[in-house]
């Protein structure tokens, strides 16, 4: 690896630290995770993952996949439009197809945007880093997410929090739990969000500002202990979000308008000729002229039953998803507005997972089945509206170009094993296995037309891709695969082991809703990795290392082309890295969580077309990944004291960084964020009676500039992406009520 000189100068640091003269303190929280569809600890665990428990999300305020991020070194989260990618090691997500999986309580996620209800009263979140084909299947590829909500408590519980923060943010959250009889728990949380002021700046004479609106999250959790061996949970949740929660900004300017439109810069604009088209680079300000609107709507619907007898156990996780989602906004970043973009999308999940699980003398085994209907439109519109084109147009209509997918559906039957055999006290071998199947049917039609109400609205005037369906160009196949792994575990002592793995992963393949090329294929990775995990210092201390190499087949890139996103495969890609996690008690008062990951990244042969510099195709082999960053940081100090008074206060000091990140597959320095780094800071108090807290934060302490999502297109005149949130200082103060 290249990274050498870094990672001996990272591992010196640790090593320094596990054997000095430090007073060590307390012993560290053991976490009970479920990652591996069983009940282990982190140390535990011949995998690489970390934990997050919700003392850990509560007093550091890491709230959703913004702030996660930023705890774990090789998580990367960015937005741009309306997509949220999550990627883990270098591998992500493009468009509809999460590449790393998110669930909650177990339950699958469809895509990447419905699991925000998930960050609302949790018990913990598990990230899980490599591909997870054999226990999670498709589109783990990266790794897997797991959101686990609070259960309900044996006594009354209650909680009310109040916050406000820059931006004009209010918040509010309850939290209600208890037994409703001895065999019924309830557990009823509720948070809202009124952000009324943007965060991002619109400088168009008349038009709010963006990044501001409403939130609303609602889960409610029942428990029943239907006899000795059966019980159930049912998980209700909502998610709404209304407002201007979309932003788009242009990043590099560096597209000649004349080539596009055969006009120069200064051209028409409202009926005056000579006035310039107006745009900014600057962050957090943009010009959008035009309507921007948000609207979503999410309800997850479940039943997890477990069944317990002779030793083995049963569980089945049934579930129903509807997602709808609706994003309006200009994409030109500029005064003019020419482009406006309608996205609708909506969609109907049903899922079923059946695991059942025992010990055979030194054998666990496992076995089970998994399920899944997934039903979705989508419809996407740029109109052109007439007052602002920069040149006559024939009708006294808008015009527009539409793209429909009114049929997309994809049903997905899986198998699996999975077995971990004791081979003496301190070998452990395993291995798993899992088949996959999916049948998908694409609908799809563009077309050129006028938007008039004299017409009835959208009048197609000229319709694209050729018809095997009444209007529709219909698209039907089938995917299979079959993903395995191994593993073996040795125990050096009672308090480390090391191991080693092999992996698969699967992320199914899919169609263009806005061309007429045959289904993308699906893309395939396959992992080895090495890992050691060690506590020392009588459990105060506890380091995590990985070293892993993956080897990466058709994976999926997006290129925007023209108005629309086209995902393509890409060929192989090379992925190599190191990660190391540790944390510390230092004496009865301080306590540190740092962590690293390096990465070598390259693309394979890859021929793609740069719709930035037209002409022939670009060879991109050796160019780094997207959304991969060679080094990745994270560093957290914690203080916490008893006062004299008998309340706790905690202070906390939460630093990550990232080296350079780039979003496109050309290797351009035009096409990534430089290096940066984030700084959060908390504080939080809590009475001697433990009836009342409070949280003080900084996010962003530095105020620190960067870019979390980036496209390159064409017909808009350069590169645009999305900037994160800038420096944020607010408080929180919550009543508790009832048992804690």
């Amino acid at each position: 690896m290249k990274h050498n000189s870094r990672y001996k100068t990272f591992l010196v640091c640790v090593a320094g630290l596990l054997f000095s003269g430090v007073t060590l303190g307390a012993d560290l929280e053991e976490i009970v995770v479920t990652g591996l569809k069983r009940e282990s600890t982190v140390m535990e665990t011949p995998s690489a993952i970390t934990a997050l428990s919700a003392s850990d999300l509560a007093s550091k305020g890491l709230s959703d996949m913004r702030q996660i991020q930023y705890a774990v070194p090789s998580l990367h989260f960015g937005e741009s439009y309306h997509n949220r990618n999550i990627s883990i090691r270098g591998v992500g997500a493009f468009e509809e197809q999460p590449g790393v999986i998110t669930s909650i309580n177990g339950v699958v996620q469809p895509t990447d945007s419905s699991s925000a209800i998930a960050q609302l009263d949790l018990a913990r979140v598990e990230i899980l880093r490599g591909p997870q084909g054999t226990l999670y299947g498709r589109n783990a590829n990266g790794g897997a997410v797991n959101f686990i909500a609070a259960k309900p408590t044996e006594e009354f519980f209650g909680r009310v929090k109040l916050g406000y923060a820059d931006f004009d943010q209010t918040t509010a959250e309850i939290v209600l739990s208890g037994p409703m009889s001895e065999s019924v728990g309830v557990r009823l949380a509720a948070n809202h969000l009124d952000a009324a002021e943007g965060w991002v700046e619109n400088l168009m004479p008349g038009e709010e500002d963006l990044m501001m609106g409403e939130k609303t999250n609602v889960r409610l959790l029942v428990s029943v202990e239907l006899s000795d061996s059966l019980d159930a949970e049912l998980l209700l949740g909502r998610r709404e979000k209304s407002g201007r929660w979309t932003h788009w900004a242009m990043i590099d300017e560096n597209f000649d308008y004349g080539v596009m439109t055969g006009l120069p810069a200064v051209s028409y604009l409202n009926g005056t000729a000579g006035e310039q088209i107006l745009f900014t680079e600057e962050p957090h300000k943009v010009y959008h002229r035009g309507p921007t609107t948000t609207d979503s709507e999410f309800d997850l619907y479940s039943m997890t039953l477990n069944w317990e007898v002779d030793g083995i156990t049963v569980k089945s996780i049934t579930a129903q998803q509807e997602w709808s989602d609706l994003q309006v906004s200009p994409a030109d970043s500029t005064s003019l507005g020419v482009i406006q973009r309608t996205w609708r999308s909506e969609s109907k999940t049903f899922t079923q997972e059946i695991n059942i699980s025992g010990q055979v003398g030194n054998l666990d085994w496992m076995i089970g089945g998994f399920y899944m209907d997934d039903e979705s439109t989508n419809n996407f519109i740029v109109d052109f509206p007439v007052q602002a084109l920069p040149f006559p147009f024939p009708f006294p209509y808008t015009p527009y170009v539409s793209q429909d997918r009114p049929i997309y559906t994809t049903e997905s039957t899986a198998v699996f094993a999975d077995a971990t055999y004791a081979v003496s006290d301190r070998v452990r071998l395993g291995i798993g296995f899992r088949h996959t199947k999916e049948e998908k049917e694409s609908g799809s039609v563009g077309a050129f037309g006028i938007n008039a109400a004299a017409v009835g609205g959208f009048l197609p005037l000229m319709t694209f891709c050729p018809s095997s369906y009444p209007n529709l160009y219909m698209r039907k196949w089938e995917d299979t695969s079959n993903t395995m792994r191994a593993s073996a575990e040795y125990d050096v002592t009672d308090t480390s082991m090391i191991y080693v793995s092999y992996s698969e992963g699967f992320k199914s393949g899919g169609a263009n809703y806005a061309d007429c090329n045959p289904p993308w294929n699906p893309e395939t990775i396959e992992a080895k990795e090495i890992g050691y995990k060690a506590s020392f210092a009588d459990g105060s201390t506890s380091l995590r290392a990985a070293l892993f190499f993956y080897d990466y087949a058709d994976f999926q890139v997006l290129q925007v082309l023209d108005l629309a996103g086209i995902v393509k495969n890409a060929g192989d890609a090379d992925i190599s890295g190191l990660e190391v996690e540790l944390t510390s008690a230092w004496g009865e008062n301080w306590t540190i969580n740092t962590g690293m990951t390096l990465l070598e990244t390259e693309y394979g042969f890859f021929l793609n077309t740069d719709g930035l510099r037209p002409g022939a195709p670009y060879q991109n082999e050796g160019n780094p990944l997207n959304n991969a960053p060679d080094t990745s940081l994270n560093l957290g100090l914690t203080y916490e004291a008893a006062l004299s008074s008998g309340a706790n206060l905690s202070i906390s000091l939460d630093t990550a960084h990232r080296s350079r990140v780039y979003f496109r597959e050309f290797g351009l320095k035009e096409d990534s964020q430089s290096a940066y780094t984030i700084i959060n800071f908390n504080a939080n108090w809590e009475s001697a009676d433990r009836g009342f807290s409070a949280r003080v934060f900084v996010n962003n302490l530095t105020d620190e500039e960067h870019i979390t999502g980036m496209k390159g297109l064409q017909t808009t005149y350069g590169r645009q992406g999305t900037w994160n949130m800038p420096r944020q200082v607010g408080i929180e103060v919550t009543r508790f009520f009832g048992a804690r």
